[in-house]
C-alpha cells in the first residue's frame, strides 16, 4: 500500500449532491485540499415514487467513480462515505449501495436522522459556533433540527420536510400545511424561544448570502454572517412568497438552488414564527466537519479553532520555523494595551500569528493583499468583527498607503475602538519586524513600556546592535498614533 499523506477523504451521499471532501488531517482546523460536487437529486422524486431518482444514480455512479480514482491518486487511507435521507428513505437505497461496494470498494454508511443530527451540531461546535442555542440543518431529504446547552446537544429531531420532499406537494395550502404540522410535532421547540439559531444547508446558505449581497455587507463571507432574527423572518417571508423567475433575478442566489429557494425560505420562515430568534447565523461548517470532530480527543476538540488556523497558516507561509517568536511578538506588544482581556489577548495573538503572511509578496502590494487574504481565508471559530479586525491590523502592519480606505470597506464590522487597538498592533508588529529582521525570537532582548506620556523601548545589552534608523521611524509612528512621545533607553 502507498504511504498515507494524512489526508482524510469524506465522499457525502445527500438528496441534492455527491460530494467529495479532502481535508488536511484529524486536527482542530481542518483545511481543505480539495472539494467538489455534483448535482445529482437522488431525492427528487422521493416523495412520489418513494425511489432514486434514475438520471440521478448514474450521475452519482459517476462522480463516485471519479472520487475513487482521485482518492487512489492522492493516496489517501483515511476515507469515510455516508449517506443521508434520500438513500436511508428509498426503497431502492440498499441496491445502490451494494453497487457502490461492489464496483469500487467503499463502504457506504446510511446515518440516521438523529445521528445526522448529531454530527451537524458537531460540525458547527467544530467552527466555534453553536455553544448555546438552536442548530438547523436544511437538506433535500430533511431537515434536522438540535438544541445546544454548554456545547452539548440536549434536543435533537428529523422532519421529512426537505426540498425535494415539499416539491412533490404541489399545492400551496398543503404543503403549508405539511411544514407546520411537522414543526407543531417537535414539543420541544417553544421551549427554546429567543436564542440564537445556526444555520446550515445549501438552500439556506443560498439565503443568506442573498441577504448578504442586499444589505451590501463589506465582508463577503458567509461563515459567521449574522442577521437580527425578526430582520430574517420577515426577509424569508418574502423570498417565500416569490416565483422562480423572481428569485433568478436575486444576487448571490447560485442557479443551482433557486429551485429550493422557497420552500427553504417557507420553511424557515414558518419555524422562525415558533421560535422567535435573537439571530439568525449561518455556519460554513457542517455534517462533514462534525465527523472529524467527533474522531478528535476531548482535549483537541478543546483547543482554541481560530488560533489553531492561524498556527497552520503560520507554520505554512512564515520565513522562519519559530513558533516562539510570535509569542515573543505578542507578549512584547501587550503593554501597549490597557484592555488585555482573554478576548483581545486571543485577538492580538491571531494577529501577531498572521504577521509574516505577505512577506514573500511585491512590496507595493504586501499590504493590500494580506488584508484580502485575511478577510476571506478559512479561518475556523471567527466571527466578521474579528476578522475584520485581523485584516485591518495586516494592512496597517505591511504599511499599507491608504489606512482610510481600508478602514471604510469594513463599514461597521470595525468601530472605533477596535480600529485603534488593530492599528496599534499593526504598528508594534512593524516595529518588531523593523527590529529584528523577522528574526522575532530576538525581542526577548527588547521592550515596550507606556508610562508618563512616553512609550519607550528598553534595549538590553544584547540588543543595542539591532538598533537602526527604521526601526526609530516605526516607533515614532507607534507613539505618535498613541499621542505620546517616544524615547529608546539602554538598560
Amino acid at each position: 500500500m502507498p504511504k498515507s499523506n494524512g489526508y482524510v477523504a469524506i465522499i457525502d451521499i445527500g438528496s441534492n449532491a455527491v460530494r467529495l471532501v479532502v481535508y488536511d488531517g484529524l486536527n482542530r482546523a481542518p483545511f481543505k485540499i480539495h472539494n467538489e460536487r455534483t448535482q445529482c437529486h437522488l431525492g427528487k422524486d422521493l416523495g412520489k415514487t418513494g425511489r432514486l431518482n434514475p438520471d440521478g444514480i448514474e450521475l452519482a455512479l459517476d462522480a463516485i467513480s471519479r472520487f475513487s480514482g482521485l482518492i487512489k491518486a492522492m493516496k489517501i487511507v483515511e476515507v469515510r462515505a455516508v449517506a443521508t435521507a434520500a438513500m436511508r428513505d428509498a426503497a431502492d437505497g440498499p441496491d445502490f449501495i451494494k453497487k457502490v461496494r461492489d464496483e469500487f470498494g467503499l463502504k457506504i454508511d446510511v446515518i440516521e436522522g438523529e445521528e445526522e443530527a448529531h454530527l451537524a451540531a458537531h460540525g458547527v461546535l467544530m467552527n466555534g459556533l453553536g455553544k448555546r442555542g438552536i442548530i438547523g440543518d436544511y437538506g433535500g431529504g430533511s431537515l434536522e433540527l438540535i438544541v445546544i446547552e454548554d456545547e452539548e446537544v440536549k434536543q435533537k429531531a428529523s422532519l421529512p420536510i426537505g426540498g425535494h420532499r415539499l416539491h412533490a406537494i404541489e399545492d400551496a395550502a398543503e404543503r403549508l400545511t405539511a411544514v407546520d404540522d411537522f414543526l407543531a410535532s417537535v414539543k420541544f421547540l417553544p421551549d427554546y424561544t429567543g436564542q440564537d439559531f445556526y444555520a446550515m444547508g445549501g438552500a439556506w446558505r443560498s439565503m443568506g448570502r442573498a441577504h448578504m449581497y442586499a444589505a451590501k455587507h463589506p465582508l463577503l463571507v458567509l461563515d459567521h454572517y449574522a442577521i437580527d432574527g425578526a430582520v430574517a423572518t420577515e426577509f424569508a417571508e418574502n423570498l417565500s412568497g416569490q416565483s422562480i423567475d423572481e428569485l433568478k433575478g436575486t444576487l448571490g442566489i447560485m442557479e443551482k438552488r433557486v429551485h429550493d429557494m422557497s420552500v427553504a425560505a417557507l420553511t424557515m420562515h414558518r419555524l422562525f414564527k415558533i421560535i422567535k430568534p435573537a439571530r439568525l447565523i449561518f455556519s460554513g461548517t457542517g455534517l462533514r466537519e462534525g465527523m472529524l470532530y467527533d474522531r478528535l480527543a476531548p482535549a483537541v476538540q478543546k483547543e482554541d479553532a481560530l488560533l489553531t488556523s492561524c498556527e497552520k497558516i503560520a507554520q505554512n507561509v512564515s520565513r522562519f520555523d519559530d513558533m516562539r517568536g510570535f509569542e515573543r511578538l505578542t507578549a512584547w506588544s501587550l503593554p501597549l494595551f490597557k484592555d488585555q482581556s482573554d478576548k483581545f489577548q486571543r485577538l492580538l495573538k491571531a494577529s501577531c500569528l498572521l504577521s509574516d503572511m505577505g512577506w514573500f509578496e511585491t512590496e507595493d502590494y504586501q499590504a493590500e493583499l494580506a488584508y484580502q487574504r485575511i478577510l476571506v481565508a478559512p479561518f475556523y471559530g471567527i466571527d466578521h468583527y474579528d476578522r475584520a479586525f485581523l485584516a485591518y491590523a495586516a494592512y496597517v502592519r505591511y504599511n499599507g498607503d491608504d489606512v482610510a480606505t481600508a478602514r471604510k470597506k469594513l463599514g461597521d464590522q470595525l468601530n472605533d475602538e477596535m480600529a485603534t487597538k488593530a492599528e496599534l498592533a499593526g504598528l508594534a508588529q512593524r516595529l518588531g519586524y523593523m527590529l529584528t529582521g523577522g528574526a522575532l525570537i530576538l525581542l526577548k532582548d527588547s521592550e515596550l513600556e507606556v508610562a508618563d506620556g512616553m512609550v519607550t523601548m528598553k534595549l538590553k545589552p544584547a540588543a543595542k546592535k539591532l538598533r537602526a534608523e527604521y526601526s526609530v521611524k516605526a516607533l515614532e509612528k507607534l507613539s505618535a498614533a498613541m499621542g505620546k512621545g517616544m524615547q529608546i533607553e539602554e538598560v
